[in-house]
């Protein structure tokens, strides 16, 4: 601390850009070491961000703390939110010298805070002060040998206070480790336990309501199961076909969204945080205007007017119906089993086709399929869905189960036999898509992937709003992946695409992604290494604030890549 400090004083009143020099080396203050990752060029410029490195037993913590993934995503998460509290309540508003992420109620692989062999590796943003462009090195010397010391005391040494709060991050990534290796065995796609809280303050905030009904499983669909030593009660959604259904503002979308947010863990008092799904499940609807490159669309869209064949589709601006299409079956292409549907952002020509439009055209005449004459033969291939269905009345004779959701609360009514010949149902067999080989659909999107102009050393990964990603030149709107949950999931999803396509030829020159590797096969060796070691085997891992999402999301984004 005492040699970064005498450091810092020597650079005052010099060039602001001198300030690059104190990324040269590592700075130790004992406990832990401080190290620079990015240096801004001017005070105007994005923040710099600094890495703050140390053991866990020096802080204080048992080795069991970094000894498996639920231990280290556990610590991980609850550290993450009380350095994020103390920094806020030391640096509140928008303009702070120092600056750390804010998190939703999902635990996820963060690099602003990870564990990695036994030691936390934790990355702030830090607005390096000067007067004009002059350095200021009073005010850069206390934040950076005071306030940062002061921070890692107050924010990531153990207290044995917070022992039973760190139990409940891990209590809830046991259990729920422990009831997905369940799910299959039992026949079951989903858990819901009793006493969850599903609604949310509001339509933009992710807080549980107040008050707010708690989930009960009908009795149809009751079962225990058992996680860490204790018996679970609630409802298991079986596979196959599941249909909620109920009147309006009475519980279905709300029981969705809840599965949808569900495939990653919640942490304790959110309410949804014994909610369990098969965790390739996603969330499918319309896509008004998105790009599909190289789809088959057979399943559900026959060959178009003019003999246009749908087996290789591609087009820069889907219809309704033919992005939910495309969705459906890349999802399916990506490792999803679980399909989770809502009526009300879906295409009705994609869900249903009226018995009297079916008989006034004909087949002859509509290319398009709807999901009622695939959805069984599916649900055989071994796909699942869980479809909210309000008005579209001919998934009740498709389906295996129904819940009813009356006032919040959850009901089972009688199961329909299938009634295939009254809507008009086929009865071949769906084939579920192929995966395409990685190197074959990733090497053409390369020319893509370059700096945007002469003076840029890297490519640059960013985002327009909150949705819109950019890779180089490459740019998918991923505004309906609602599986990605912030725009740090966005930015990992486009890190991790960037790593892809930049060694997509020499990985499979070199045999480490063989030509029979789809997209989201490779991009889930990827999430295994960053799940052990975090980001910082990642070209630019450590510039940005990212999260990790699913391969299944990565895999959905690369599809939806398309170059500028």
């Amino acid at each position: 601390m005492k040699a970064l400090y005498q450091k810092i004083r020597s650079l005052d009143g010099k060039p602001y850009g001198t300030y690059k020099n104190l990324a040269t080396r590592e700075w130790d203050f004992g406990d832990f070491v401080l190290e620079f990752i990015h240096v801004q060029g001017d005070p105007y410029a994005p923040a710099s961000r600094v890495l703050l490195r140390a053991k866990l037993a020096t802080l204080g913590y048992a080795p069991e703390w970094g000894s498996d993934f639920e231990h280290r995503l556990a610590l991980s998460d609850f550290l993450y939110r009380r350095l994020g509290r103390m920094v806020q309540e030391r640096y509140p508003g928008k303009d702070a010298a120092v600056v750390f992420d804010t998190a939703g109620p999902e635990m996820l692989v963060r690099n602003s805070l990870w564990i990695d062999n036994g030691e936390i590796r934790a990355c702030l943003q830090v607005r390096l002060p000067g007067e004009g462009r002059k350095i200021q090195a009073e005010l850069a010397a206390e934040i950076l040998t005071m306030v940062m010391p002061d921070l890692v005391v107050a924010g990531l040494y153990y207290t044995q206070g917070d022992e039973p709060a760190m139990q409940r991050h891990y209590r809830v990534l046991a259990e729920r480790r422990e009831i997905l290796a369940q799910l299959d065995g039992r026949g079951l796609c989903a858990f819901v336990p009793d006493g969850a809280v599903l609604p949310r303050a509001s339509g933009l905030s992710e807080m549980p309501l107040e008050g707010a009904v708690p989930f009960a499983a009908p009795a149809e669909l009751a079962v225990t199961l058992n996680a860490c030593g204790r018996e679970i009660r609630g409802m298991g959604i079986p596979k196959g076909i599941t249909v909620i259904t109920g009147g309006a503002f009475h519980g279905k979308s709300t029981l969705l969204q809840a599965l949808v947010r569900a495939v990653y863990p919640h942490v304790p008092g959110d309410g949804r945080e014994g909610i369990v799904v098969d965790d390739t499940a996603l969330r499918v609807g319309v896509e008004d205007g998105r790009s599909v490159r190289g789809t088959d669309l057979s399943m559900f869209v026959r060959d178009l007017p003019g003999g246009i064949s749908t087996k290789d589709f591609s087009t820069l601006s889907a219809s309704g119906s033919t992005s939910e299409a495309a969705n459906l079956l890349e999802a399916m292409e990506a490792g999803a089993r679980t399909f989770l549907i809502d009526e009300d952002s879906s295409a009705v020509n994609f869900l249903i086709r009226d018995v009297r439009v079916r008989k006034l055209l004909g087949d002859e005449r509509e290319p398009l399929i709807p999901l009622t004459d695939r959805i069984r033969s599916l649900a055989s291939a071994g796909m699942n869905f869980i479809l909210v269905a309000g008005a579209c009345g001919d998934y009740l004779d498709l389906a295996d189960n129904i819940i009813v959701m009356a006032n919040y609360r959850a009901e089972c009514a009688k199961m329909s036999s299938w009634s295939r010949v009254a809507i008009g149902s086929t009865s071949e067999l769906a084939e579920v898509p192929q995966s395409r080989p990685f190197a074959a659909y990733m090497q053409p999107l390369q020319k893509h992937v370059r700096p945007a102009s002469a003076v840029e050393r890297q490519v640059k990964v960013k985002l327009a709003g909150d949705s819109l990603l950019q890779i180089g030149f490459l740019v998918a709107d991923t505004s309906r992946l609602v599986t990605l949950v912030d725009k740090q999931q966005r930015l990992g999803a486009g890190f991790m695409l960037l790593n892809m396509l930049q060694n997509a030829a020499s990985n499979t020159a070199e045999g480490s992604a063989p030509a029979s590797d789809s997209v989201a096969g490779v991009a889930q060796k990827l999430c295994d290494v960053v799940c052990n070691v975090g980001f910082r085997n990642l070209p630019q891992g450590m510039s940005r604030e990212m999260s990790l999402p699913r391969a299944v999301d990565i895999a959905c984004v690369a599809f939806r890549l398309n170059g500028k």
